[in-house]
């Protein structure tokens, strides 16, 4: 889905494209800054007065809640030693499942084809973009304060090439009131 904001037929549109986060966005967890992004590039258009946030349904970047769950039931029973990119190798699945075609579907039934500043800290998502043949004139990065929760989630897609500069921070250990629940098979 797409939300636009103002004058479309501007050159250049502050873009979002957002993959679905329920845990973030709905449930408010502290595991990922899903929802500060969000909220910042809704923001963002609406300060500069054009643009469009691109809301994907692309759950645990495409791999589905269920996926995605199991991932973060490992992170959390590992306590952080085993990151969500691991995770998902253990489980058999991919990095990334997410598609961005639509896109493009969208802006030729908007009849629009602007440039983008594009909101985003992910490389491979500009790289996805610009080899649809749309154009990136700028990329803008949307990082927030890392907090003990989502520190080592936000570290590991430093190491996978995000653009992140905050995650060296060091924050002091969080002793959690309870023990990890062991990962199990979806019954």
């Amino acid at each position: 889905m797409a939300l636009s904001h103002g004058d479309l037929s501007a050159e250049v549109l502050y873009t979002r494209i957002h993959s679905s986060c329920v845990t973030s966005e709905s449930l408010r967890s502290l595991d990922c800054d899903c929802v500060q992004q969000l909220e910042h590039a809704l923001k963002k258009i609406a300060q500069k007065e054009n643009g469009i946030l691109f809301y994907l349904i692309q759950e645990g970047r495409g791999c589905g809640y269920v996926g995605k769950s199991r991932a973060c039931m490992i992170e959390q029973f590992t306590r952080g030693r085993v990151n969500t990119f691991m995770a998902y190798d253990y489980l058999g699945m991919k990095k990334d499942y997410r598609e961005y075609s639509g896109i493009k579907d969208i802006l030729n039934m908007m009849q629009i084809s602007p440039k983008f500043v594009l909101l985003t800290n992910n490389p491979d998502k500009i790289q996805a973009i610009q080899e649809m043949g749309l154009q990136v004139v700028a990329t803008e990065v949307i990082e927030f304060l890392p907090n003990q929760f989502n520190l080592n989630y936000l570290d590991s897609k430093s190491k996978s090439g995000h653009n992140l500069s905050l995650t060296k921070i060091s924050i002091k250990n969080f002793n959690f009131p309870f023990d990890p629940i062991e990962p199990f098979e979806p019954y």
